[in-house]
């Protein structure tokens, strides 16, 4: 519950100070058929791969929340000019992990017109992506 308020208190201080927008907040769950360490490592990596930068690493926990910020020179009201958040929590024992996440998209204001759209879409391609590399499928 903590954690929550601290999110909802946070990006509402950005948008008023920074000239950002924040999407809605989605929570899913993955399962993943390894230990919690190894579901641990696979997110860490996972989120390295698409070039997130850490802002909690917290192994004992199984925790990570991180932030992918467009670059310098990313064309606006494109995808990649979408920065965004993820909250993982690791649960699970030697057999059996979970993956929850809490993610969202971040846009500037002069991208609210198709922050919508744009930035929910590569939210959602990129969690895709995450739960492919925690969770790969099962040779045939």
């Amino acid at each position: 519950m903590r954690r929550t308020n601290l999110w909802i208190g946070s990006f509402a201080l950005l948008s008023a100070c920074s000239g950002l927008s924040a999407g809605p907040e989605v929570v899913a769950t993955t399962p993943v058929p390894a230990s919690r360490d190894s579901a641990y490592t696979r997110a860490r990596r996972a989120l390295a791969g698409e070039s997130f930068t850490p802002d909690v690493v917290d192994s004992t926990r199984g925790r990570l929340t991180a932030m992918r910020y467009p670059s310098s020179n990313v064309k606006m009201g494109s995808a990649a000019a979408c920065r965004l958040k993820v909250g993982l929590d690791i649960t699970g024992d030697a057999g059996q992990a979970e993956v929850k996440s809490n993610s969202r998209w971040i846009a500037a204001e002069p991208m609210l017109d198709k922050a919508p759209t744009v930035c929910e879409q590569e939210r959602q391609d990129v969690l895709g992506r995450l739960a492919v590399v925690m969770a790969p499928p099962q040779a045939k």
